[in-house]
């Protein structure tokens, strides 16, 4: 007999332990069987018997059952599936779902009944079950729109009022206008054409707001000065509204009939792109269609954006291009400043990664979220916590220790002034916001409706209240113009060593930083041909005879100062630089000889006043006042267009209100209304001491107001 090989014992060895198993399985479920028919009584014996038998037949006997046995074998396997839980459940169901009474008592309910109630199950599990409280709530909502609803209809009525009165007030107009028309039909006789036309067109006329025909005489009154100035500059500025990029031209120069430099706006333009080429083609036709001398054009006032600011391919060196102009940019000095400013705080205080609120603790943030908990309820039309809006939050400071304050100061990081305002309000208000902060949030968790978020941001601005390290930061940030002298001693009292060592280097390397960027864009006043404005200063004699040693080529009058000698460099190394602009004074000097020697007396004389000097005074007014004055203006251009105008405007309708802003409004308008003022503010004064009650504040009397205002 052969061997038997290794592969074949192992798969006998396999099928032996298999056998084994299923052997030992079936004695495991043959012991549960009889462990479970011992503990059954007689009438589940039976039963049990009766399905095992059913079991136990051959296929073609299973096929035989009837529907009832076939549902009861299913219904017996789901059973057997459920867990334990389940089988509480079910055996709890199919106990209690029988009818209670009737012919059909004790018997399971119909499958009709169960799906209806499956159904009412199914539409009232999962919605808001009605309670006392959930409908005090719903009350409290209802009577709060119904009073929203009363306000709306007063409203309302009031409109429907005022209409009543204009309809009035029309029907008033038009009778007058019959009248009228009558009595030129009974004159027209004696007027020509002509005139009874035009009297015709002015009647009714008498009232409309015809902005542009008013606007476009102002701008040509104002135009035909700026056309007579021996120079004038552009001021010209871009910003979005919604999705329209608007483009403001302005001019600026001397004039000669109010002796005073002006600035008035002339063109509202939407484009569709912003960049040089649009910018220098839209000044380019603004100046043609205004009629003035392109080459009189000597400079632009702009923001310091790229496509502005670039030498090669900005807005200016194309308009130079295309003219044949020399014109040259200065920096709006504010703008300067928000890139100096922002670039201090960001090297000083760590980088934000956006521009709005985040909860990193940093001096922009904790400013915003002191003007969003006081104020910024009010900005939009969202539900407000509690209903407590800036005018609540008011009240609550006064009633808790008779503190008033005005409203906050939105802080933008792109606006470097909001944002020291902001933080000087904030200084101002400190202690008053930590007491407060402390009575609030007690006040809040006491009230178990309290919004989660609101309270988490009054934790969270009490938490940064008590935070040295932001309220040095934000002293700082409050004099930021001036030394850290006085905050860096608080600061070695109230922070570590490693907190000091942070706050210094920061402040270190964002003065640093501030410096450089400060340089680079201040720098062009240092060289030619802005620094021909010091001809308007205090040193205007010391740079004049600078100016004739290194320009004009002329020996020194006199042994020169240390300034003048200072001043005599720089215009060399300008020169050495190839930059020889002169901003038009070299060759006036050389053309005009009267001027000439204007100039040279001005050099020689003792102490001497430029409007003694009319020439070189003229030159001043015409060339650099107009500069000085005005280069701050660009950034708020846009502010007086919002301002003045809306969405819904057209195009022209806008330039034209822009342009009538620009008007002068004179004192004349103003004296009676401050009279009236001004009395009113004495008879407050004169009040008897006696009848002036004192203020009433608390905790006591704020927690009374608080309550009232959460029960209202």
């Amino acid at each position: 007999m052969p061997k038997i090989s290794k592969q074949a014992q192992h798969l006998k060895k396999a099928r032996e332990i298999e056998a084994q198993k299923l052997v030992a399985k079936r004695n495991d479920i043959r012991r549960k069987i009889d462990k479970i028919l011992n503990d059954m009584d007689e009438p589940k014996l039976e039963n049990t018997l009766e399905l095992l038998t059913k079991l136990n037949n051959n296929n073609s006997e299973i096929i035989s059952l009837d529907k009832e046995d076939r549902q009861r074998m299913d219904l017996i396997s789901s059973i057997q599936q459920l867990s334990d839980k389940e089988i509480l459940a079910a055996d709890h169901f199919i106990m209690t779902m029988r009818y209670p009474k009737g012919p059909n008592e004790g018997k399971l309910i119909s499958p009709y009944l169960q799906n209806k109630a499956h159904e009412y199950v199914s539409q009232s599990l999962y919605k808001h079950q009605a309670s006392v409280t959930t409908l005090q709530e719903t009350n409290n909502k209802m009577a709060i729109k119904i009073r929203q609803l009363q306000r709306q209809n007063g409203h309302l009525i009031r409109r429907t009022q005022s209409l009543g009165a204009y309809a009035g007030h029309l029907q008033n107009q038009k009778s007058k206008h019959i009248s009228e028309i009558r009595s030129l039909v009974r004159q027209s006789q004696k007027i020509s054409d002509t005139a009874f036309k035009n009297k015709i067109k002015s009647i009714f006329k008498i009232n409309e707001r015809e902005y542009t025909e008013v606007s476009q005489l102002h701008i040509a009154t104002q135009i035909s000065q700026i056309a007579h100035a021996s120079a004038f500059g552009i001021m010209v500025d871009e910003s979005t509204r919604g999705e329209i990029k608007n483009l403001v031209i302005c001019y600026q120069a001397w004039n000669e009939q109010k002796q005073a430099p002006v600035v008035i706006t002339t063109n509202l333009l939407n484009i569709s792109k912003c960049n040089s080429e649009t910018v220098s083609n839209s000044v380019i036709e603004s100046i043609k269609k205004e009629g003035l001398n392109i080459m009189k054009c000597t400079l632009w006032t702009t923001d310091n954006t790229a496509y502005m600011s670039s030498n090669k391919n900005g807005a200016i060196a194309l308009f130079n291009k295309k003219t044949g102009a020399n014109s040259f940019r200065i920096g709006c000095g504010l703008h300067i400043m928000q890139i100096v400013f922002n670039h201090f705080e960001q090297e000083a205080f760590g980088i934000l990664n956006n521009a709005g609120f985040s909860r990193k603790p940093h001096p922009y943030n904790l400013l915003y979220l002191a003007w969003n908990l006081h104020n910024g309820y009010n900005s939009s039309d969202k539900d407000k916590p509690l209903n407590i809006n800036a005018e609540i939050t008011r009240s609550l400071y006064d009633k808790l220790m008779g503190f008033h304050y005005n409203q906050y100061q939105l802080p933008l990081r792109s606006r470097w002034g909001y944002e020291l305002r902001t933080a000087k309000q904030y200084l101002d208000r400190y202690e008053s916001h930590v007491c407060f902060a402390r009575w609030f949030i007690s006040q809040l968790n006491n009230y178990n409706k309290t919004p989660k978020a609101y309270l988490k941001d009054w934790r969270l601005f009490e938490s940064w209240l008590l935070n040295p390290m932001l309220n040095i930061q934000i002293k700082c940030l409050d004099n930021f113009e001036m030394f850290f002298a006085d905050e860096l001693l608080e600061a070695i009292d109230t922070l570590s060593s490693d907190e000091f060592e942070k706050l210094f280097d920061g402040l270190e390397n964002g003065i640093n930083k501030t410096y450089e960027y400060f340089e680079k864009w201040m720098n062009s006043w240092l060289h030619l041909p802005l620094v021909i404005c010091r001809l308007g200063g205090d040193l205007a004699q010391s740079f004049a005879n600078s100016f004739r040693y290194v320009i004009l080529k002329k020996t020194w009058i006199k042994p020169p100062t240390e300034l003048e000698m200072k001043f005599a460099r720089e215009l060399e190394n300008d020169i050495d630089c190839g930059n020889n602009d002169s901003y038009g004074l070299q060759e006036i000097l050389l053309n005009n000889k009267e001027f000439n020697d204007e100039f040279e007396e001005f050099c020689v004389a003792d102490n001497p006043l430029l409007y003694n000097f009319p020439y070189l005074y003229n030159f001043v007014k015409t060339h650099i006042y107009f500069i000085i004055i005005h280069q701050q203006q660009v950034e708020g251009l846009f502010n007086k267009l919002d301002l003045k105008t809306h969405a819904n405007m057209t195009l022209s309708l806008k330039q034209s209100k822009l342009q009538l802003a620009s008007s002068k409004i004179e004192k004349e308008n103003l004296t009676e209304g401050l009279e009236k003022i001004r009395a009113q503010r004495k008879e407050q004064k004169n009040i008897p001491l006696q009848d002036i009650q004192p203020p009433q504040f608390g905790a006591e009397i704020a927690s009374n107001f608080f309550n009232n205002l959460l029960n209202m």
